[in-house]
């Protein structure tokens, strides 16, 4: 939250596209770089250049702009969204999330995060097994604009 802090004090904010930065901030209230020195340094001086041309917004109505971007509603509103979208997403089976972490990320390094996600899978087995499905607690659905607040025993899916 750095970055929202520099804006919300006037500052033009210079910061790389890793992440979720490029979502923080509007875009002429931020510049964004590739994650190199090179990058960031041309990003600071064609930040640098705007200022002191006077080219920038003011302080005080850069500060005006994110103070009204970052109320909790909206805020909540952003997460919501992310969380909704995620939800969306297919839920890969295992075989498929090892090729993917072999073709994505190497022979070598895919093989080792590969190994590691076996290792997570079996390590979920067996709290599974120590502690079965039938002895966890009920999740909280808080649905509905008033917050509905219901018990549902969600679905387990198979594979997880």
């Amino acid at each position: 939250m750095a970055i929202v802090e520099g804006a919300s004090c006037g500052l033009q904010v210079v910061s790389t596209r890793v992440g979720g930065i490029p979502e923080v901030l509007p875009e002429d209230l931020i510049t964004l770089c590739e994650p190199t020195v090179f990058s960031l340094c041309t990003g600071l001086e064609k930040v640098i250049s705007k200022q002191r041309s006077g080219s920038v917004p003011s302080p005080a109505s850069i500060h005006a702009r994110v103070k009204n971007l970052y109320t909790w509603r909206n805020v909540a509103e952003r997460t919501e969204k992310v969380y909704d979208r995620v939800a969306g997403e297919e839920v890969l089976p295992l075989e498929k999330r090892l090729r993917r972490l072999r073709s994505h990320c190497g022979p070598v390094a895919g093989s080792i995060f590969a190994f590691v996600a076996v290792l997570d899978f079996l390590f979920l087995l067996l709290l599974r097994w120590l502690v079965p499905d039938q002895h966890m607690d009920l999740a909280v659905d808080a649905t509905g604009p008033h917050g509905l607040w219901t018990q549902t025993r969600q679905k387990h899916e198979a594979g997880c």
